[in-house]
């Protein structure tokens, strides 16, 4: 018995034997792959394939040409992100003219906007996001 629960996500041990069962490499009882565990009995065996002509090796090439795209909550994360930090800046700025017109020297009103861009940082934030997702997967 075999342990392909690498290959197939199973926990179950699956029997294996020398008699060719299915056309499907897949699914013939014969073969045994790379990264499966021999959980009882012992086996001796040939290889067949190696590199990318193995199951590995497919699922390897396979994984490596998706393209992974943004999710849907990444996407208005990053939108509101960016709507903060315009927002964050706007203000900074219009205070940072402010106080140079109400005779504040250059350095006090540096500080002003530095502290307004910082003040608006959602420090709360990733800990809402991680909050709410939690609370979505387990069907809230």
């Amino acid at each position: 018995q075999v342990d392909n629960s690498s290959l197939t996500g199973e926990s179950e041990p699956q029997t294996r034997s020398p008699e060719f069962t299915h056309e499907n490499p897949l699914e013939t009882r014969n073969i045994c792959f790379f990264s499966t565990n021999c959980v009882e009995g012992t086996a001796r065996g040939i290889v067949i394939s190696t590199g990318d002509r193995t199951v590995m090796g497919r699922i390897a090439t396979l994984a490596s040409g998706l393209e992974v795209g943004k999710t849907p909550i990444a996407v208005e994360i990053e939108h509101f992100i960016q709507l903060i930090t315009g927002v964050a800046v706007f203000l900074g700025l219009s205070f940072f003219i402010l106080s140079l017109i109400l005779g504040y020297t250059w350095l006090e009103a540096v500080i002003f906007l530095i502290g307004i861009i910082v003040a608006n940082v959602p420090e709360g934030l990733l800990a809402t996001v991680t909050v709410r997702a939690t609370e979505g997967a387990e069907g809230w």
